[in-house]
């Protein structure tokens, strides 16, 4: 069986979530098929997390508060309604570790700047971005890493 060449060191082990270097630095936009709930085992034991399924990959992303923050800023309170939306992802990187955060969304009818507070945090303005697409490619005004360094904010 031939497998494709490695570019990132995340396709090294591969697992039924996305991990951020498996977007090879790349917006991608994904349709919620479902949202549920796992007990998942990481470093302090074991926690229930929000899990996002899409239609596009088998694989899932485990819901941190901020990209929940995020789609509850786009497609509103009631989990039923984000099914079925698209939500564009992207890489970045929060206290020097690889994350995946929320870009945006083509089903969103404008850009809206919003604030995720956490606790013991500073607050976080970002953009959810009115995703275009042209040519079957991701259009975005900026990068979003530039915007982050700019609010002084990484994250």
């Amino acid at each position: 069986m031939a497998f494709k060449k490695p570019v990132d060191f995340d396709e090294l082990y591969p697992g039924r979530f996305i991990k951020a270097g498996e977007l090879q630095g790349k917006k991608v936009t994904l349709t919620i098929r479902s949202v549920d709930l796992d007990e998942l085992e990481g470093d302090s034991g074991k926690k229930i997390k929000g899990i996002v399924s899409f239609e596009e990959t088998g694989k899932a992303l485990v819901l941190n508060k901020t990209n929940g923050i995020c789609l509850r800023a786009m497609f509103g309170r009631k989990i039923a309604d984000w099914e079925g939306k698209r939500v564009t992802v992207f890489p970045s990187v929060w206290n020097g570790e690889d994350c995946i955060r929320i870009w945006g969304s083509p089903d969103i009818d404008r850009d809206e700047e919003i604030v995720v507070q956490l606790p013991r945090k500073k607050p976080l303005k970002m953009v959810m971005h009115r995703v275009e697409k042209s040519n079957g490619r991701e259009r975005a005004p900026s990068d979003p890493g530039e915007e982050m360094r700019q609010s002084g904010q990484e994250g």
